[in-house]
Formats: C-alpha cells, structure tokens, sequence
C-alpha cells in the first residue's frame, strides 16, 4: 500500500510521468448510444471510417465524451459520501461543477492562480477532469479517447494488440441489430381497480402503450479505448485511481463498466480488461493505496474543501 511519508504530497503540484491505459471491452449487454430518431427507432452513433482503399463506411461506436462523464460523476459521487455532505447543503453552482465541470459565471481575463493552485491541491480530481468557475476555465490532465468497435472496417487503425482480434475480420453490420421495446399501459391489469372514475376504462379510451426500438451494439462486440493523464500531478493520480475504482467495480473478479444509455433498464454493461504496464512509477501503482491516500485527503480537509467548493462557485 502506498504510504505517505514526509511532506503531504497532495500540497505538491510537481508534474509526475505521464499514464496511458489501454482498454479493451467486451460487450456484455447491448450497448444504445443514441444519434436522433427515425421514425421510432433510435438510431446508433456511428462515423464514417475510410479504408485504405478509400472505401468508406459507418462505424458504431461511444464517445470519449461519454466514458469521461461516466468517470466525473464517479468522482463526484464518491467526493459528497467521503465528505458526508448532507442533503440540501451544496449551491446549484456547486453541484454543476462537481457533475458536470461548472460554467463561467463572471467576465474578466486576469486568471486567479492562487485559486487555481488551491484546487489542485485540496480538489485534485476537479484538476484531473478540468473545470469552468468564475472567469477561469482549467484543462483537465485527463484525456479519454473514443471507444472503438474492432471489426474489419477498423482493422487498419486496431492497436497493435488487437490487430490479430478474430473480430477484426468481421463486417461492423454483424456487432449491429436491433432490440423492441415498450411503454406498458395499465389497462387491463390488476392496477385498474385503483382508478377513479370507471368510465375511464370504457368507451373506446386510446391505450397509452408506447412501442420503440434501438439499434444497439450486440453483446459479445469487443471494444477498445485508452485513458491518458499528461502531467499529472500526486493528487491528479490519486483521484484518477479513485474515479476508475468507482466506475468500474469487480464483479465476478472482472472490472465492469457500463456505456451508452438505457443502464437503468439494463443496457450498457461491459466487461474490462485494463493493461498491465502502467507507465507510472513502481511506487504509484498500488491502485488501493493511492484510494486510501485519497480518502483520508479529503477526510482531512473537509471543512476547506466545502469552503472553496463555494468560494470558486460564489
């Protein structure tokens, strides 16, 4: 486990190598990531991929956009419960820059550095996802690259890791299909005793059943995707292993994580496999250490925390 030693690192903002994460995802419920309607059918996100001998087709796949939000409000959520924050004790501002990065509230160019540094070091993981607050807007030192299909319309541009994939092989149209659903109505169930007014259930009453469909990506597609952090600092780290512990927790001893739309109703889930070459330094990879350095950093710094969570919002 890493043990902190000496000076707090948190308080330091010295740059530490870059990481990058390869992943690579196997489907495991079909995964919805919606580009507009036709009809009543929601239609999948694709891009047009070229081939090298200039042929051209359209390629499913989620946005990094997608997989980065999925990570902040990991962070967000595991900040309010370490922090115990209650209920109703956090400004609009506040919640909208710990979910979804904040939004410039006043005018002027002269950036407040103080302010700045502070962040990095009481709320690194607001420094590793980047954040607009009053004037200022700060890059995050995270970068989350799209999530591909391996299929042969992108068998050029496969990692070197998956080049040899069984599936790189294989048309996109065979990770693609469709799945039905439906809004029930109440009509003509036991819940029909609870309505008010008998009359509603007769006279040629319109159903209010509502009947869709999805072009999803099938279960058994294999994805890919990389996470990379440039220049991070201690607490950047820290935070990020937290945010990726959050979202992708062990289930049945594999990471999982869930993309796209629709999770609530099952859809989404994705089995991880994360690379094993770390390019961090030896005494940075204790991925539960850097969680548990992490944890008792805000422990510690709560009532500064929540103090500047107001201020830079204020």
């Amino acid at each position: 486990m890493t043990v902190i030693v000496g000076p707090n690192p948190f308080e330091s903002l010295a740059a530490l190598p870059d990481v990058h994460i390869p992943l690579t995802l196997t489907v495991l419920s079909p995964i919805s990531h919606g580009a507009g309607t036709s009809g009543n059918t929601q239609l999948l996100r694709t891009r047009e991929v070229v081939g090298p001998d200039g042929s051209r087709a359209s390629v499913p796949y989620v946005s990094g956009n997608s997989l980065r939000h999925t990570l902040r409000a990991a962070f967000a959520w595991h900040l309010v419960r370490t922090l115990e924050v209650e209920d109703g004790s956090l400004s609009k501002r506040a919640v909208d820059l710990l979910w979804s990065g904040g939004a410039l509230t006043t005018t002027g160019n002269q950036a407040d550095l103080d302010m700045i540094r502070r962040v990095h070091q009481l709320v690194p993981g607001l420094g590793l996802f980047g954040y607009s607050a009053k004037s200022d807007i700060t890059a995050g030192t995270l970068w989350v690259d799209d999530v591909e299909l391996v299929c042969a319309e992108n068998a050029h541009r496969l990692p070197p890791r998956l080049a040899d994939h069984p599936h790189a092989s294989m048309p996109n149209g065979a990770f693609r299909s469709e799945v039905f659903g439906t809004r029930h109505d109440v009509l003509g169930t036991p819940v029909d005793r609870f309505i008010k007014t008998a009359g509603e259930l007769v006279g040629g009453m319109e159903s209010v059943q509502m009947i869709h469909d999805m072009q999803v990506i099938k279960p058994g597609a294999t994805l890919y995707t990389g996470l990379h952090l440039f220049v991070p600092t201690f607490g950047h780290l820290a935070a990020f292993a937290t945010a990726v512990t959050e979202a992708m927790p062990t289930v049945d001893g594999r990471p999982v994580l869930n993309l796209g739309g629709k999770r609530a109703t099952g859809y989404g889930q994705c089995a991880v496999e994360l690379d094993a070459s770390w390019k961090i330094p030896d005494q940075y990879r204790d991925v539960a250490g850097l969680v548990a350095a992490y944890e008792t950093h805000l422990r510690t710094h709560r009532a500064e925390i929540l103090t500047l969570l107001e201020e830079i919002t204020g």
